[in-house]
């Protein structure tokens, strides 16, 4: 079983703006994005793997600039404790710098 978070857009935020923001939040929370691709499943969509150094776990987040969707998913598999702790400040962080940039 999975869990998907998602992390509110607003409508005036240019999608490579989003992309921009994904990728500072990703470094500055000292993170690192293990692989940065598309989803099949989403054609055109930006999707990271991204990991804390060498512990076990990926957190993934997924960009869907046709449905201006962007989530965070947690796989039962690929679940560990450093992302329970990251993923609801990574929503946040996202979200503030979202709301910054349209300011």
């Amino acid at each position: 079983m999975s869990e998907e978070i998602d992390i509110l857009v607003p409508q005036n935020v240019r999608p490579d703006k989003i992309i921009a923001v994904v990728d500072g939040a990703i470094l500055d929370l000292d993170l690192i994005a293990a692989m940065r691709g598309s989803l099949k499943s989403f054609p055109g969509s930006i999707h990271w793997h991204v990991k804390r150094g060498r512990a076990q776990g990926t957190l993934e987040i997924t960009w869907w600039p046709e449905e201006r969707r962007l989530w965070i998913k947690i796989q039962a598999g690929r679940k560990a404790p450093w992302i329970d702790e990251i993923a609801p400040r990574f929503k946040r962080e996202i979200e503030s710098r979202l709301r910054v940039s349209v300011a």
